[in-house]
């Protein structure tokens, strides 16, 4: 099934890993060469490898009866039903998806504020305020992300 919408990794934090590996890496040579230390390369090459399967990561994907949350490259994938969602919010910069479980138990799901673009986290807002038939108080909208 195709879906509808996707909700990318922003820009700025799928960087952060490439920064972070290719610093490391470049440490990792000068190490190498002088004191004849490979542990950074190593490191150095794993971060690289998750900033580059970052730049295309889709976090959340929503589909006509649900949603699908994956948080990272290597995580496990999260299917919501749209009847599941109990509610969601902003605390701490942090967005909360709160929903049930099959078995009906209360579970969340937890996104950093900085891992969506604002215009994403409008969109994202507006879509499950359509799909759910939640109050207007559950919004993921706050005066620090507009």
């Amino acid at each position: 099934m195709e879906s509808t919408k996707d909700f990318f990794l922003s820009k700025k934090v799928a960087n952060q890993y490439l920064y972070m590996g290719v610093t490391a890496l470049v440490i990792g040579v000068i190490f190498l060469v002088l004191i004849g230390n490979v542990t950074l390369l190593g490191i150095g090459i794993l971060f690289t490898i998750m900033g580059v399967l970052n730049q295309s990561l889709k976090i959340i994907k929503l589909y006509p009866q649900y949603l699908e949350v994956k948080l990272g490259v290597i995580a496990s994938k999260k299917l919501i039903k749209y009847d599941q969602i109990t509610g969601f919010s902003v605390e701490k910069k942090m967005m909360i998806l709160h929903y049930n479980n099959e078995k009906n138990e209360p579970k969340k799901v937890k996104f950093h504020i900085k891992a969506f673009e604002k215009e994403d986290i409008i969109e994202l807002d507006q879509e499950l305020k359509q799909k759910t038939d939640l109050e207007p108080i559950h919004t993921f909208i706050q005066t620090g992300i507009e």
